[in-house]
């Protein structure tokens, strides 16, 4: 591939998530957080990927720009025909962009299950809290925690990782 050729396809993919050409151009100091993420995808689509691992595509920026970034994203999956692995703590963001929901705790899956599935019952308590923590429209509630700390991973206790902060610890937890 010839300079040219390099420089108009960096252009394609600009333009491909919503920025323009000149941005190129532009040093990092120079690009707002939602700019940085979008370059970051176009490089991460530059050779047409067929799974894209998005890790906390949102983070620190505001809602407006989100929405953009997710949408930008979306309309690359669709033209690529790729599937998207979405890493991210925002359980609200998850319930709008995502199909089937993994959750995570301590490296180890503790829930996977259709997205609405999740939301309505979800299965492992840590999941329950997550959910639980997102503030809602209806009336006043107080937004409640995830009580403790997240364990040492170096140390996990035995059993179910969360066990020591879960309020529905059972005798197996502390086992299996």
């Amino acid at each position: 591939m010839t300079q040219k050729e390099a420089d108009v396809h960096v252009e394609r993919l600009l333009e491909r998530v919503g920025l323009r050409p000149e941005v190129a151009n532009m040093h990092a100091h120079e690009l707002s957080g939602g700019m940085k993420q979008r370059v970051a995808m176009a490089i991460a689509i530059s050779l047409q990927p067929k799974v894209i691992i998005a890790d906390e595509p949102t983070s620190a920026l505001d809602v407006v720009v989100q929405k953009r970034v997710m949408e930008t994203l979306k309309d690359v999956q669709e033209e690529l025909g790729a599937s998207i692995i979405l890493i991210g703590h925002d359980m609200g963001l998850m319930a709008q962009t995502v199909d089937r929901l993994g959750v995570m705790y301590a490296g180890r899956l503790v829930e996977l299950s259709p997205i609405q599935e999740a939301l309505v019952k979800p299965q492992h308590p840590y999941t329950r809290l997550l959910i639980e923590s997102l503030p809602t429209t209806k009336g006043k509630k107080r937004l409640r925690g995830i009580p403790g700390l997240a364990p040492q991973l170096l140390n996990l206790p035995r059993g179910c990782a969360f066990h020591p902060r879960c309020p529905h610890t059972f005798d197996h937890c502390t086992q299996e």
